[in-house]
């Protein structure tokens, strides 16, 4: 792989994994020490993550890490409600039983984690949702809503949604969680999309109850 693309790489997963605040100012010089490259390759990397929108042009050669408020988690939210409901349509229409057996298998692991919360419990939980929301996407069939719903998912402000979660909230997901999974097994397309309308919805005004919170 060539050295930009390391490098675009490693920054752009820091940036999809919460490494760096919003609004923190990242320089050329500082990355490319960092990453122990040239300033070229970083510049490029840069230019694509400004491009993708996860980055704002900066001063004196560099970036700032794009800000983020409510009304942008809730426009991902709405995204997602269109992309996963669609492709949960699909699952139900063209899933296999392979790929239902995985949601299945995630459905009951995720389960089996919480009533144990044994050690490092909450990242398997949040591992475990994270297959369930791919796989609407994976089994659908279609390259395209796999290649534009997947960049979602890599939002900070909405993965490690099990971070913020009470255990009410935890099992109300869970629920929720097999009843996507029920519908899809079914191939009830129309129920398939209704139940993830619901579970993204309840997932974004829990959002907004830990933003009033803070």
């Amino acid at each position: 792989m060539k050295v930009s693309e390391v490098v675009y790489s490693k920054l752009r997963r820091r940036l999809v994994s919460g490494y760096y605040l919003p609004g923190s100012q990242l320089k050329e010089e500082a990355l490319a020490q960092d990453f122990d490259v040239s300033r070229t390759p970083v510049r490029n990397a840069i230019a694509r993550l400004t491009s993708e929108g996860l980055l704002i042009p900066g001063e004196k050669r560099g970036a700032l890490v794009t800000p983020w408020g409510m009304e942008n988690t809730a426009d991902v939210f709405a995204l997602r409600v269109l992309l996963e409901g669609h492709g949960a349509y699909l699952c139900a229409k063209k899933a296999s039983d392979e790929q239902i057996a995985v949601m299945e298998q995630t459905c009951e692991e995720m389960e089996r984690q919480f009533s144990v919360k044994g050690a490092d419990w909450i990242k398997k939980m949040d591992q475990g949702n994270r297959v369930i929301h791919e796989m609407l996407y994976e089994a659908s069939g279609s390259p395209y809503l796999r290649l534009s719903g997947k960049h979602l998912l890599e939002v900070p402000q909405v993965i490690g949604g099990f971070f913020i979660y009470e255990d009410a909230d935890v099992e109300e997901s869970l629920r929720q969680h097999r009843e996507i999974v029920k519908a899809i097994k079914l191939h009830n397309g129309d129920w398939a999309r209704s139940a993830v309308a619901c579970h993204l919805n309840a997932a974004l005004e829990r959002f907004r109850r830990r933003t009033s919170e803070e």
